[in-house]
């Protein structure tokens, strides 16, 4: 054990040292999304996410990985600080970082447990969600402006909102809707600003009864 274990009694020092394993590998998580785009800075991604939107109404996984890396931020300095308070004085109460989705999962099971085949799935940068319809629904939510909410019918089709910078032709704000034949149109169900459980309850509504979203293109 390093020594900085040994002098700590033993829950605290399992309690430090989960929370040195989640920074080390948010850390290096958030390095590998990264280097995929010969850059250390977020705002550089963004910059460039927003300028290929511009150019093109296409896909935009990068997105997704600029919102990782925000997440994964996050949690990196939500575990220091609780590391160091725990180090200070062990009266820190360990939660688990990556707020957001912390929240939005505990909501989750308190408001529509029965709309999930499989209780909600808490990763590093994103929340997966099973409905009962067999949609399955990644949620990437970094802050109430800044979201990716992405879905998989049971018939392989794939659909997604989210409020990625730059599309052309959106009277709805940044917020848009990824069709399945590859259109960008405006969005009929999220807001920006709003608390993210209150979008995600209205997509999870509207994915139950339509995971296509027919009558809202």
């Amino acid at each position: 054990m390093e020594p900085l274990f040994e002098a700590l009694e033993p829950e605290r020092a399992a309690e430090v040292e989960q929370l040195a394993r989640i920074m080390y590998e948010a850390r290096e998580h958030r390095r590998l999304i990264l280097e995929q785009y010969r850059t250390d800075d977020p705002a550089e991604l963004l910059a460039r996410i927003a300028a290929l939107a511009a150019a093109s109404d296409s896909e935009h996984p990068a997105w997704e990985h600029y919102l990782a890396v925000r997440i994964l931020d996050d949690t990196r300095s939500t575990a220091r600080s609780l590391m160091a308070a725990r180090l200070k004085d062990g009266d820190a109460r360990i939660e688990a970082p990556s707020a957001p989705h912390l929240a939005l999962r505990e909501a989750l099971a308190a408001e529509v447990g029965g709309r999930l085949a499989t209780p909600p799935e808490l990763r590093q940068d994103a929340l997966l969600l099973r409905l009962t319809n067999g949609v399955e629904l990644t949620v990437s939510c970094a802050s109430p402006l800044d979201y990716s909410l992405r879905w998989r019918t049971p018939d392989g089709l794939e659909l997604g909102i989210d409020t990625a910078p730059g599309h052309r032709g959106i009277a709805s704000g940044p917020q848009h809707l990824h069709r399945p034949d590859g259109r960008v149109v405006d969005d009929p169900l999220t807001r920006p600003g709003l608390p993210p459980w209150e979008n995600l309850q209205a997509v999870i509504a509207a994915l139950l009864g339509d995971p296509l979203l027919t009558d809202q293109s």
